[in-house]
């Protein structure tokens, strides 16, 4: 009876183990493919390519939302998370990225550039969170 317990209030901790991971700074990695590019014009074309992102959590409440540390291609920046689902949001410069999730695997990129003429381009991504 002991060793059938044991495995079980083990498996019990595994579940919960995620969020108290995510505060300790563990790694997460979205690693994405790109299906389609969109204008501000909502214009789109087929894409593609690969991209991951990096975040790493600097602080954050039981659901996983606060700041992270983000990292893809060339790019390093502080991010917000609403939830450990997003949506998440951060600056590059003079442009506002925003990172929603529209399923499971399914993304969406917004990239809104605050030049004098405003404009803004989507991307949607095919991904999976792989940490």
């Amino acid at each position: 009876m002991r060793s059938t317990i044991t495995p079980l209030i083990m498996a019990g901790s595994l579940i919960l183990a995620p969020l108290h991971v995510l505060s300790e700074g563990a790694m997460r990695i979205l690693e994405c493919s790109i299906e389609k590019q969109c204008d501000s014009s909502a214009t789109c074309t087929p894409d593609s390519g690969d991209l991951a992102f990096n975040m790493e959590p600097i602080k954050l409440d039981d659901t996983g939302a606060g700041n992270y540390l983000i990292s893809y291609a060339h790019t390093n920046s502080e991010m917000k998370a609403m939830s450990s689902a997003g949506p998440f949001i951060w600056n590059t410069g003079a442009e506002i990225h925003t990172l929603l999730a529209n399923s499971e695997t399914k993304f969406l990129w917004h990239r809104l550039s605050l030049s004098a003429k405003p404009q803004a381009s989507m991307q949607f991504l095919n991904s999976a969170f792989t940490q």
